[in-house]
Parts: C-alpha cells; structure tokens; sequence
C-alpha cells in the first residue's frame, strides 16, 4: 500500500495542531532551515499531504477527486502581496485584473466581464459571494487580515457537488491560523509608493480554555494614477477557540470591515468622481464533536451583513433629440446607489466511516438573503431568496491501488427551483508516488436576485418646468435594466483526467491537468430599447440564458521544495474557448468572439523563493499572460503583458528583536494594462514592511 494511505489518522491530527501544513508539495526536507521553529514544520513537511476542503473530507492530494493548489502561509509571505486577491495570480488558470486601483478582477477559466461571478470563495466555511448587483466576490469585503491566513485551498474546477451553487468554475477555501498558534503580539507596518500606508496589530491571549486572537488592520493607497479610485479599508475580527472538553469544540467568530472608496469619472455627467463607502459586520459559531478517530458532528450557523452608502444629486442636460422637447431641459437627480444585504446560514455535517474502506461525509443547509437596494430593484420593499440544501460525499477504497468518490449536492433556490450536482471520480496509485484520475461532474450557478428581479428606472427629484409642459417630481425619465423573468440556473459539465507525481526523493512534485468543461444556460447581460420613461434608451440592460461555450485545456504545474524557505513552481495553462456565435450586441461584436477571448490562450508563471543566508530570503514571481477581453466585445480587448515581482526579507535575530523587514517591488518591468485599453494601468509600485513580534 502506497505509504501516504497509511497515515495514521491520529498522526494528522496531531500535525495539524502544528499548522505547519505545506500540503501542495508534501514533499521530504533535510534540516537546512536556521531557525528552530522551521526545522520543525520542515520535519512535519515530509509526509502531510492533506486537503481538507475538496469533498469536505481530510484526503491525500493523491485522493482527491479534482487538482487542488494550496498556498500556505510561507508562500503568502514570499510573495509579498498586500491584498488577498493577488495571490491568485500564483494559480494556474486564473485571471486577475483591475477594473480600478480599488476593484479587483478575478475569475477562473474566463467567461466574465467587470463583475466576476462564476466562483466560489469561503473563509473558514462563510461564503462571501455576495448577493446584491451583480459582482460574485467582493474582494474589500473579505473581512480576513493576510497574515491571519493559514494558507488557501484552491480546487481548481467545478466543486458544486460540495459546495453547491457558485462554486461553478472553481472554489477558494481561505483558512484562518487556529487562534492557540497566535498566542502574543504582532504589529506591522507597510508604506512605499501610490499612497501605500498600512499599519496592523494582532494580539492572542489564553484565558482558561478559551484561545483569543484580536486582528486589526488598515491599507490604504492612492489608487492608479490619475483615476479617482483612492482606497481606504479597515478591519477588525475576533476569534476565539473553546475547547470545551477533548471531544467538543466551540468556535466564535466575529468581524467588521470599512471601506471608503473613490469612484466616478471626472467627465461624466450621471457619474462624477465622488466617494462611497461599503461596511460588512459577520459573526460565526461552529460547533464540533468529535466523539471517535473516524466520526465528526458539526454544526456552522454564520450571520453577516452588508451596507453601501453612494448617494449624490446633481442636474443633467438633455437634449431635444431625446426628450423630444424642443428645448434642452436640465433634469435634477437624486442617485442613491445604496443598499443593504442580510445573508443567514445553518449548516449541519457529519463524516463517519460506515465500513472499513469507506468514509462518507453527509449533511444540509439553508440559507437566506435578504436585499434592500430602491434604485436597483424600484422598490423600497425587502427582495428575499432563500436555497436549501442536502449533500453527501462517499470515499471508497476498493484496494491499495483503487479509490472512488461519489457524491452530490440536491439544492432548492426560490428563485430557480431544483437542481442536482453529481459528481464521480476514480483515482489509481500506478506506484507510491504517481496517481492517475479520472472525474466527470455537473455544477450549477444560480442567478441572484439582481440578475432576475432588477429594475432600474430613474425618476427626476424635483419638478421640471419647461414652456411646454411641467414635469412632476417622481415622474419616470429613462430605464437601465428591468427584470428578466423565467433566468434558468447555469449548468457546466466537466470531464477531468489528472496525473499527480510526488517524487519525495528529489523533493518534486508534479500536477497536470486536461479537463474540457461544456458550460450551458449561460447569463449573458443583453440590449433592448426600452420605452419606459420619457428618454427611451436603446441599451436597456437584461439577462438572458442565451450562452455556450466550451472550454478545453491543460493546466501543468511542477515544484521543486527542499525547504519551507526554499522552492521553485513552474506553471503553464493552455485554454481554448468556443461558442456558439449568437446575435451581435449593440456595438457590432459577436457575443462568441468575446466567449472565445474572455481568457488568455497561454499563460505561464514561475514563482520562487530562496534563503541564500540564514534569516534572509529572495523571491521572485514572473508570469507572463496572453490577450483577452472583460467585456463583451473586441474593442475592449487588452493585449499580452508580463509581470515581475522581487522581494527582499531579512528575519530579525530573536536575541535583537523577533519579527521580519522587507522591501517588495511590484510590477517593476513596467506597466501594463490589465482591463480595458486606456482605463487602468497596473503600474509599478516599490514598498517596504516591518513585522515584529513579541
């Protein structure tokens, strides 16, 4: 039997409260590290191939039923990132941009315009898909400090068997370090070029059985240059362990974020430069029994809540040719873009091993958003959706050689009704350290209330009088969306071969994966000329089911790890992307060529770190990223660009001072663009952090 099969389940767990987990790599290390503490997550590194959130269960890399990437903390802090949504650039596959300095892009396997929305991304099981307008993931809403992340489990493909809607294209699972592991002090602070000016203190304590953690933090920057798009977002989270005996657990999160933003354009009529604000608060209570090795209850109810605040008046012109008046007549507003979304969820799950060879995880949920947005919806009542959920997973190992997963996810949403998520998969160990697979499964996305229900229709805030008539106050002047009745949920089937090799002798691995995933019912944003109001428009926004595409390609990532300090990825992804070719939009393009360009045909990265000294380390990110499109036409097409990130950190000497100095240089071969020709440029950017520690 391949040795990683045998792992006791005890030694896991007992790894695990060391939280020094590299599972990605699972690969042996020789005792090169200079610092105590990484000589002993360097012993544990040798043989802890765990994932813990591909179907809900502990599993070997080797036994899970799709590819998983997994940037631990080691990697989160060589990179040198100062927001979580840049990690994903580490990933193969992904695409990440900038519509401005202050709103990130990022989506897997294209098919997305400025608001990504076919992914999944959870902190500690709390899913942060937002249900208002029409973006997936608010990435300044995440409510997680970085250096709080323990790492980022990352299954790169259709998950919707485990997690349900949205994790359609792929799932992020960000998991937070246990608060025992963060016992003490740390401040940081970061400042360099744009306005870089961020400042951080945690603080963790013991008190009795309870383990406390206590994060704030606050980044701010100046956004690119000459855009109003400046960002200011603070943070405050607690989290605290109780272990109420050896078998119960009780975990409490709480949190808060605030982010005032720039928006706007400074030659806009209906959209000047201004600024908004967005707040989060969430809170979280899990708990665990774990009454044997093989047999856990657990029970997640989280609560959160979300308000925007982006509210300005002002008077615009319009002209004779579209009021039909025979003068212009100025129009005052009043545009109140606010909102405020309510989500609670109830989770229960169960892992037990029914027989020997078995281990099934079970379990249901519900959930309910409810979402208050006046002008987006016209009304200033309540729009509720509610799903309902039941899901198992069933691991099977039929011999040392052969293991299945079966399972599925049965989902009610009261917007779209019953859907089912099958999945199955059969891996084969050819020796200890080579797997096959082998995977098909079908996931679905959801349309959220704004994509059904909206309804945007602009009304004048004060009456308007002109020689030819007088124009009450409320009274209806032009529409931008209106609802879009009978939205079916998407549907993707995906078709998976996979080959793993963890050489621990020379401490590589190896992933490749060849995957072609048949999307159906796709939610494309549609033009009509609306009559409502008295300024008809021709580019009325609807949502239709009217896209297909099929995705082909091959994903190859390969790491060399001799120590926790010291490695090298190489990646390479080649996608391919055809659709159907349905009727052109209003400027002219056809849908199916934005299909087929919505993501970079080639892209390859190499990211890696290396401690030349003891306590110093270099690193080093470079990738290089073909053409594609965010929107949905050709002329909004950005252009092939590479990018190049150094970092420079040097450990304090305990004896002096523990913590950690760096200096990071983004970006620095230059700018580039990464959303649209002329909109924003992802320029480069040079800062300097300390950490210290006590």
């Amino acid at each position: 039997m391949p040795t990683h099969l045998a792992t006791p389940r005890s030694q896991i767990l007992r790894r695990l409260a060391f939280l020094t987990i590299a599972p990605l790599l699972a690969l042996p290390t020789r005792t090169l590290a200079a610092d105590p503490a990484d000589a002993v997550e360097a012993a544990y590194l040798a043989d802890l191939p765990v994932v813990l959130s591909a179907t809900r269960l502990q599993q070997a890399r080797a036994d899970t039923p799709g590819s998983v990437t997994v940037i631990d903390r080691h990697m989160i802090r060589a990179a040198g990132v100062r927001n979580i949504h840049e990690l994903f650039l580490l990933v193969p596959g992904f695409q990440v941009g900038m519509h401005t300095g202050n709103r990130p892009l990022v989506t897997y396997h294209g098919l997305s315009d400025e608001a990504p929305r076919r992914m999944l991304v959870q902190v500690d099981g709390r899913s942060v898909y937002s249900p208002y307008f029409i973006a997936g993931v608010e990435w300044n809403q995440l409510g997680v400090d970085i250096d709080d992340i323990e790492r980022i489990e990352v299954f790169r493909g259709s998950n919707s068997a485990a997690y349900g809607s949205n994790a359609f294209l792929g799932v992020a699972n960000i998991i937070t370090r246990a608060p025992f592991e963060t016992h003490g002090g740390s401040v940081r602070y970061r400042a360099g070029d744009g306005g870089v000016n961020d400042v951080a203190v945690r603080v963790g304590r013991r008190l009795g059985e309870v383990d406390l953690r206590l994060t704030a933090a606050r980044n701010q920057d100046k956004g690119f240059a000459g855009i109003n798009d400046w960002r200011k977002a603070e943070l405050a989270t607690l989290r605290a362990d109780w272990a109420i005996d050896h078998n119960h657990v009780l975990e409490f999160q709480a949190g808060w974020t605030n982010n005032d933003l720039g928006t706007g354009k400074d030659d806009n009529a209906t959209d000047p430069e201004r600024s908004s604000r967005v707040t989060t608060s969430f809170g979280l209570l899990r708990w665990r029994h774990v009454p044997a090795p093989d047999e856990e209850v657990s029970v997640t109810w989280y609560h959160q809540e979300e308000n925007g605040h982006d509210r300005y008046g002002l008077s615009v012109p319009v002209p004779p040719r579209q009021s039909g008046l025979p003068v212009t007549i100025a129009i005052p507003f009043d545009f109140d873009y606010g909102f405020r979304a309510v989500r609670d969820d109830l989770e229960i799950q169960r892992i037990t091993s029914p027989a020997a060879g078995l281990r099934a995880v079970l379990g249901a949920g519900m959930r309910e958003d409810r979402l208050t947005a006046p002008l987006r919806f016209n009304s200033a009542q309540q729009v509720r959706s509610g799903v309902n959920r039941a899901f198992a997973n069933l691991e099977w190992r039929a011999s040392p050689r052969w293991l299945f997963n079966a399972g599925f996810m049965v989902e009610h949403n009261s917007l779209t009704g019953t859907s089912l998520a099958p999945r199955a998969s059969a891996n084969y160990h050819m020796t200890e350290s080579q797997t096959l697979r082998f995977s098909v499964n079908r996931s679905h996305r959801s349309p959220i209330a704004f994509e059904q229900k909206s309804s945007m229709i602009f009304t004048n805030s004060a009456p308007v009088v002109t020689p030819a008539m007088t124009i009450p106050a409320g009274t209806p002047i032009s529409q931008t969306f209106r609802p879009s009745p009978g939205l079916r949920a998407e549907r993707v089937t995906t078709y998976e071969i996979g080959y793993l090799a963890e050489l621990r002798p020379l401490h590589v691995s190896f992933d490749a994966r060849l995957f072609l995933e048949r999307a159906r019912n796709l939610i494309e944003m549609r033009l009509e000329r609306s009559t409502v109001g008295l300024v008809p428009r021709d580019n009325t926004r609807y949502f239709a089911n009217s896209g297909e595409a099929d995705i082909r390609g091959l994903e190859a990532v390969a790491t060399w790890r001799p120590t926790t300090g010291t490695w090298l990825t190489v990646q390479h992804t080649e996608l391919r992307i055809d659709g159907p070719g349905n009727p052109a939009t209003a400027s002219g393009a056809q849908p199916s060529a934005w299909v087929a360009n919505s993501a970079p045909r080639h892209s390859s990265a190499l990211f890696g770190a290396w401690e030349f000294l003891p306590r110093w380390q270099v690193s080093v990110a470079r990738r290089w990223v073909g053409g594609m499109s965010w929107y949905s036409d050709t002329d909004h097409r950005v252009g092939a660009y590479r990018q190049l990130d150094i970092q420079l950190s040097h450990r304090l000497p305990a004896e002096l001072l523990r913590g950690e100095v760096s200096l990071t240089a983004r970006n620095i071969d230059g700018d580039e663009e990464t959303f649209a020709p002329g909109a924003s440029w992802w320029g480069s950017r040079i800062f300097g952090t300390l950490q210290v520690e006590f």
